[in-house]
């Protein structure tokens, strides 16, 4: 997910200036975002009853993350560049700057380019925050890693609620490989914290836990026959790839060899798209003619 891949920026590690801080943009009108990022005076609204330091201040000299940057309102988009670009704040209610040195991670889940196009993201801001961007692919693109990540997640739970070890029958695993994940790795952790709760219920403590389909509450349908295809003798990882495989393969076939289709239907970058498939030793078939409307 986003969070951990900032946290092991190299930005945020002991030469960033400080512990690093966290703001998260969504769901906050104008005036709240404004007060969060850049404090207010004394008396600049109801209840401002003193001066108080907003994000940027606190962060002065280290790193600022700020989650969800596509839903920050447009009336402070301007304040922001203005930090970003002159290194300058104003508090809530305050005609007075305030210099500050802080570096900034943004993360959203947007296409900020299309947003630009409909107007809800200013074009200066984005090509100031995008001086290096980084990709952080969905966990559709990526299903390798759901077996290790599900594993991660349940020895968490298992220490939080004092079971022996946790593992997944192999059924479930090949769900939780098939699942869609709208939600990404945050979906996942929640999931597999559900499935951990319920397959320990009863059970004495230090007892080891199987995890099985029934203690899952994910629908698998986007993906699930074409798992259950797969060969059965075969490690969890082959069959992850196998699974990869067919579904690239049948997707493919579907628009005629048209690779911007295939990838649309299947949630991923064109680009992405063509890693994933070297990966997988698919090569890159002609196209039936008069098929599918990508642009090759």
């Amino acid at each position: 997910g986003k969070g951990p891949v900032w946290r092991q920026s190299p930005c945020t590690g002991p030469g960033g200036g400080g512990p690093p801080l966290f703001g998260n943009c969504a769901g906050l009108p104008g005036a709240v975002a404004g007060r969060e990022l850049f404090g207010p005076v004394a008396g600049a609204f109801t209840g401002a009853v003193r001066d108080r330091a907003g994000k940027f201040e606190v962060a002065n000299g280290g790193t600022l993350f700020l989650d969800e940057i596509g839903e920050l309102p447009a009336a402070i988009q301007p304040k922001l560049l203005r930090a970003l670009q002159q290194g300058e704040i104003q508090r809530v209610g305050s005609d007075r700057t305030h210099r500050v040195d802080v570096r900034v991670i943004a993360a959203t889940n947007r296409d900020l380019p299309r947003e630009i196009e409909r107007g809800r993201f200013r074009a200066d801001l984005y090509h100031r925050l995008a001086a290096f961007p980084l990709h952080v692919p969905a966990l559709r693109e990526r299903r390798e890693d759901i077996p290790l990540l599900a594993q991660h997640f349940a020895d968490g739970a298992r220490r939080r609620l004092g079971t022996g070890p946790i593992r997944f029958a192999d059924a479930a695993l090949e769900r939780l490989v098939a699942a869609d994940w709208p939600g990404n790795v945050r979906e996942l952790e929640n999931v597999v914290g559900r499935a951990a709760l319920r397959a320990s219920f009863g059970r004495e403590p230090h007892e080891p836990v199987v995890i099985g389909v029934e203690h899952l509450d994910v629908d698998a349908k986007p993906g699930e026959g074409l798992v259950r295809r797969a060969e059965p003798a075969l490690p969890l990882r082959e069959r992850v790839l196998a699974f990869q495989r067919q579904a690239v393969m049948e997707a493919l076939e579907r628009h005629g060899g048209g690779w911007a289709d295939a990838a649309r239907e299947l949630g991923m970058d064109r680009s992405n798209l063509f890693h994933l498939a070297r990966r997988l030793g698919i090569s890159r078939p002609a196209r039936t003619r008069g098929q599918g409307t990508g642009v090759e």
